[in-house]
């Protein structure tokens, strides 16, 4: 009964339900369609549950940082959280798959569904952790920025310098023949500009965003989509409520794993559509598709390589099957 508040020990001590008030960090600020719909699931479960679990939303990392989420909702420093899965790769391997470009399927099958299907092995992995994962989804919308021209087959990438972000990413590129460069997403506008680097890889919201289309006017979509952001609990948290609010938490979260899944794709789409009226469009072939997922297949297996355990591997090998 320690994350419960007082007036939850008070409800217990007259035999009404208890009420779980807990604050919920999100990573983003309240303008990004994560946290948008984050706070949805959050009002939809004090909704239902007639405000007896309460998940109060405190945005921008305010609580905690993205790299130590997980560590803090395993201490009960932080009641909930939404965690970034790549973020949380140095303690669960398998979490590191999910870093990689088209490590998602879009279509085949449809993403709400392969997310629905990855779901309970997600939760597995959390467990030894103290935590219990709520639900899940992906992030979309990926391509290739670049500042002087499109790069209109892989082959076009030799020598190109990339930004990347994240270990996996830069082992894509390297594969793909280009020359991967890490920077901070607040220096890619300069470095663009500048001609630091060729191309970055990036999201439509955040070329959007930041106006990389002022500096880097030709888009190449590759319909990138891959992480997770995990929304999770603390077990005991989770233990502390009912079995009614626990099936009532679960079934609003399983509902969002489909909904928000497919609620980012629509966004997604609709980026896609302003870039086309801010930069030069170009869409990937699925010929260009098939030599990319060619040429990065050694760098799916070495990730899959790093996972030793059960359901880790079960994990990345679903993943990798979806893929192929």
């Amino acid at each position: 009964m320690n994350r419960l508040n007082a007036t939850a020990l008070v409800a217990c001590l007259v035999g009404s339900p208890a009420v779980a008030d807990m604050q919920y960090s999100l990573p983003f600020n309240g303008t990004n369609e994560f946290s948008k719909i984050g706070i949805e699931w959050a009002e939809a479960v004090s909704e239902a549950t007639g405000g007896e679990v309460s998940f109060e939303p405190v945005l921008n990392s305010a609580l905690v940082s993205i790299p130590e989420t997980l560590d803090a909702v395993t201490g009960s420093v932080v009641p909930a959280a939404m965690g970034v899965a790549s973020a949380m790769a140095g303690t669960i391997p398998a979490f590191g798959y999910l870093e990689l470009n088209l490590s998602v399927p879009i279509d085949n099958p449809p993403t709400e569904e392969a997310m629905a299907q990855i779901f309970p092995d997600v939760d597995k992995l959390l467990e030894p952790h103290g935590v219990k994962a709520l639900w899940i989804m992906p992030a979309f919308g990926g391509g290739l920025a670049c500042r002087d021209e499109f790069l209109e087959t892989v082959d076009e990438w030799s020598g190109k310098k990339f930004r990347t972000a994240g270990r996996w990413q830069a082992k894509q590129m390297e594969a793909a023949g280009a020359s991967p460069v890490a920077l901070p997403a607040a220096d890619i506008y300069t470095a663009l500009q500048n001609g630091t680097i060729d191309c970055a890889v990036i999201s439509a919201s955040i070329y959007l965003a930041s106006s990389l289309y002022e500096v880097a006017p030709y888009f190449s979509d590759y319909s990138f989509a891959g992480n997770s952001l995990i929304t999770m609990v603390g077990a005991d948290i989770w233990d502390d409520l009912s079995d009614e609010q626990k099936q009532i938490v679960q079934d609003l979260s399983d509902e969002m794993t489909v909904k928000g899944t497919r609620t980012l794709r629509e966004i997604s789409a609709q980026e896609m559509e302003q870039v086309k009226q801010q930069a030069n469009y170009h869409k990937a072939s699925d010929a260009e598709m098939a030599v990319l997922l060619d040429r990065w297949d050694p760098v799916y297996q070495e990730a899959m390589a790093g996972v030793s355990d059960e359901v880790g591997k079960h994990l990345v090998e679903t993943l990798y099957s979806f893929g192929r």
